[in-house]
């Protein structure tokens, strides 16, 4: 059975929070000798973006939901109720602090649309303060996000 789309976003969201916070060999939380945790299965690899023409609307709009998603204020009328639905308190709180950890958005490169299994996504280069970040997105035929990824 596949993950649901916005299972791709947590993964993603736990391997940011890893590439941006680091990683200890033992956590807090768990004894040296305590099992590990059972193995989850990662979404596919996201194909190189294929350079193309920036759509100003779609810059516009990867601008505005990467500030909000550092700033925890997420507008649900952007996404597909599917996806809108999936956004619990927990998952946009524990992305917000991430991605503010990044520090204030300095820029936003386009880099291309990737043509992925799930559908084509739009990849953006966040920079920041403190780090950068890939912002993957995809539209459905209304405008609305069916997904968004963080890498």
């Amino acid at each position: 059975m596949p993950l649901p789309r916005f299972a791709h976003l947590l993964i993603a969201a736990a391997a940011l929070a890893i590439l941006v916070l680091g990683t200890g060999t033992v956590r807090a939380q768990e004894a040296p000798d305590s099992p590990s945790p059972a193995a989850t299965s990662t979404p596919p690899p996201i194909p190189s973006p294929v350079p193309s023409a920036e759509d100003p609307k779609i810059h516009k709009l990867a601008l505005q939901q990467f500030v909000a998603w550092q700033q925890g204020q997420i507008d649900r009328t952007y996404y597909t109720s599917e996806v809108s639905s999936e956004l619990t308190d927990d998952v946009i709180t524990t992305a917000s602090r991430t991605l503010s950890n990044l520090g204030a958005l300095q820029s936003a490169v386009f880099r291309g649309i990737s043509h992925a299994p799930q559908g084509d996504l739009y990849v953006y280069h966040m920079t920041c303060d403190r780090g950068a970040v890939d912002m993957d997105f995809s539209l459905d035929p209304k405008g609305k996000i069916l997904r968004i990824y963080f890498n």
